[in-house]
């Protein structure tokens, strides 16, 4: 998971837990790697969340990226599930 800064144009992304990347203006920052996403910043409208599949929501409409969020964490549960049985 990524997200991009709409002010810098940054996209950044945490390679593993506890990675804390900025964008080049420090409107934004992300953490947790593959294991969480822990995002914040300054302007919400101004942050793009780039989940793996490609879709893109912004921080600031929390329905659509908690849900979608969601599902993002389901699926990396099972796909562990699915590991630990092979």
């Amino acid at each position: 998971m990524k997200i991009k800064c709409l002010i810098c144009d940054s996209t950044i992304e945490s390679k593993h837990t506890h990675n804390f990347v900025t964008c080049r203006c420090d409107n934004c920052y992300i953490d947790g790697g593959k294991e969480y996403l822990h995002f914040g910043g300054k302007d919400f409208s101004k942050i793009l969340i780039i989940f793996d599949d490609g879709i893109e929501i912004l921080a600031s409409d929390d329905r659509n990226y908690k849900k979608k969020y969601e599902e993002w964490k389901e699926n990396k549960y099972k796909i562990r599930l699915n590991d630990k049985k092979d």
